[in-house]
């Protein structure tokens, strides 16, 4: 069994939950939120502290049973009984119980399903709290480096699986340049190997080929963190698909200047109305007399 060297195995790095929630960025919600949990980037106490019992049973509201199934779980209270209680009495017996350490965080977790927090809790601070503490510009040198590289790979493969994203949006987001710098050789002679081996049969290397020869695993590796979460996981999973608010649109600029009316043209020879001097009409050609105009 290979290890992180920070006591995340890979092989236990993956949560067994599966989500059965019907559209891809829910699932990918339910599946990234759960995987914080289940490798030690995220804690139940941090969940509570986002989510307290008032913000719990509010978003429970509607769902008498998934109340009761928290109370029952958490305080002991009969399920029947539990169903008869308003979300804000629910609440208050939640709160009491933490309060009065009758419970804990993780038993109010394992009473509260992934796909449930995702259905009845706003996804954007559910996101807010997965992405807590910037783990992404966690240095290597720290201690919970490793657990970010794990959790930063799984985000990447998880977004694949959930169609949040393609391989192309990865590759493009780091872009090649990057990965020809940061990769070493032995990781890039892989990558040319694969492509050479795709030639000899007459098929494309595809960004698919490059991801599936050095998979998000490898990549977090080599790549910044931060480089990956900023082109990556920020524009194209977080904000393509609204866990986070919309960028603000740009201020229009400052009111130019009315412009002025366009200057009336000068007539044109075309318009010009030409009067002939009647024959023999003295004076120059420069004056013209009134008696040039004058009746026969």
């Amino acid at each position: 069994m290979s290890d992180n060297s920070n006591g995340v195995k890979a092989e236990e790095s993956v949560p067994t939950f599966t989500s059965r929630l019907r559209q891809g960025r829910q699932r990918f919600l339910a599946h990234v939120m759960e995987h914080s949990l289940h490798i030690g980037r995220r804690s139940t106490d941090d969940f509570i502290r986002h989510f307290p019992p008032e913000a719990i049973m509010k978003g429970l509201e509607n769902q008498p049973n998934l109340r009761a199934n928290i109370l029952a779980h958490t305080t002991g209270l009969k399920h029947k009984i539990a169903t008869k209680k308003s979300w804000q009495s629910a609440a208050d017996d939640l709160r009491i119980a933490l309060e009065e350490k009758e419970t804990d965080s993780a038993s109010v977790i394992a009473a509260f399903e992934p796909d449930d927090r995702v259905r009845y809790l706003d996804d954007k601070k559910l996101w807010a709290f997965i992405i807590e503490g910037e783990f992404w510009a966690t240095s290597p040198k720290q201690e919970a480096y490793a657990k970010a590289k794990v959790h930063v790979a799984y985000m990447l493969d998880r977004a694949l699986v959930d169609e949040l994203v393609t391989h192309r949006d990865i590759v493009e987001g780091i872009t090649v340049e990057h990965l020809v710098m940061c990769l070493p050789k032995n990781e890039l002679g892989k990558i040319i190997e694969g492509a050479l081996s795709n030639a000899h049969r007459n098929a494309p290397f595809t960004e698919q080929d490059l991801l599936s020869t050095r998979p998000p695993r490898v990549l977090v590796e080599y790549v910044p963190l931060s480089l990956i979460y900023d082109s990556v996981i920020e524009p194209k999973i977080a904000r393509a698909h609204a866990y986070v608010a919309a960028a603000p649109a740009p201020e229009p600029s400052p009111e130019q200047p009315a412009e002025a009316p366009p200057a009336e043209a000068a007539p044109s020879e075309e318009n010009e109305v030409w009067v002939d001097a009647p024959e023999g009409a003295g004076g120059s050609d420069d004056e013209i007399s009134d008696d040039d105009f004058a009746m026969p």
